[in-house]
């Protein structure tokens, strides 16, 4: 399976996971608050991944940096100030309330992305499956 598909598997897994986490755990407060962080640049990272190969450390820094950038707009209240109220999907994709904790989930989501793809997704691609050849009798 090439490598693009791989990834947008694993996208596809993490966004099936988030879905759950907003609807089915919503209630479950440590889930909602620190799971769903953790997960989301997951799915960045590979939906990236999945449409344009980019080094990883390259690509988990640039996604760390981007969810950064997404809280410290929560910090200044930029939904609020762009006058995004309750219910809208910019408010919420933004977000509302500043969390260090948030910032550490996202680490962690990136760090686990990055291993994840530099130690796994590389190492399938250098070590195929081995397929014997045609009219070879021993595989």
């Amino acid at each position: 399976m090439p490598r693009p598909v791989k990834h947008f598997l694993i996208a596809l897994i993490v966004f099936v996971a988030e879905v759950m986490v907003a609807t089915r755990f919503a209630h479950v407060g440590w889930i909602r608050s620190f799971l769903s962080d953790f997960l989301v640049v997951i799915l960045i990272y590979h939906l990236v991944q999945s449409v344009r190969e980019v080094p990883p450390r390259r690509l988990a820094i640039a996604v760390f940096l981007f969810a950064c950038v997404v809280e410290t707009a929560q910090y200044f209240h930029v939904a609020d100030l762009l006058g995004f109220h309750r219910p809208s999907l910019i408010r919420t994709l933004i977000g509302t309330s500043f969390s260090w904790t948030d910032i550490l989930m996202y680490l962690a989501g990136c760090m686990t992305s990055y291993f994840v793809d530099q130690h796994f997704m590389r190492q399938l691609r250098h070590h195929p499956a081995s397929v014997s050849a045609p009219g070879d009798s021993s595989g």
